[in-house]
């Protein structure tokens, strides 16, 4: 195993991380959206929709991003 596949290996543990994290906070923003101001919400989902194409959440694996 080089120095790249164990770059490579790190590198997809933290995105799998990141979007875990990601989608654990969508779905708390979308569990109190009644409790969030209108406005704070559309910037918190331009915001969301913006790290979704970096960060993959569940939906992706993160090999599939990094590709």
């Amino acid at each position: 195993m080089g120095i790249m596949d164990k770059v490579k290996g790190m590198f997809g543990k933290a995105t799998d991380t990141a979007g875990k994290v990601k989608d654990k906070a969508d779905d708390v923003v979308e569990q109190n959206s009644d409790k969030i101001p209108d406005s704070v919400e559309k910037v918190y989902d331009k915001v969301s929709d913006a790290a979704e194409k970096i960060i993959p959440g569940g939906d992706k694996p993160a090999e599939d991003a990094a590709e």
